[in-house]
């Protein structure tokens, strides 16, 4: 069984709010995540939002990237 180390990512980001990202050791470009969100009102809700969806992404058997979501949040 291969085994994938995935790690999660919070940061303020430049446009206010926090940006929770989940990478694996990898790729840690912000570019191609298995989970991205941005605009979070507080680290906090950040880091709820980011553990929930890494537990539910440890259950999946082949987690799947969402290319180019987080590109937005770069611009500017």
């Amino acid at each position: 069984m291969k085994t994938q180390k995935l790690r999660l990512h919070v940061h303020h980001i430049h446009t206010g709010g926090w940006c929770a990202d989940i990478d694996d050791d990898n790729d840690r470009q912000p570019d191609d995540p298995y989970w991205c969100v941005d605009q979070w009102p507080s680290l906090e809700a950040a880091l709820a939002a980011g553990c929930a969806e890494l537990a539910r992404l440890v259950s999946d058997a082949r987690p799947v990237r969402v290319s180019g979501y987080y590109e937005a949040v770069l611009a500017a």
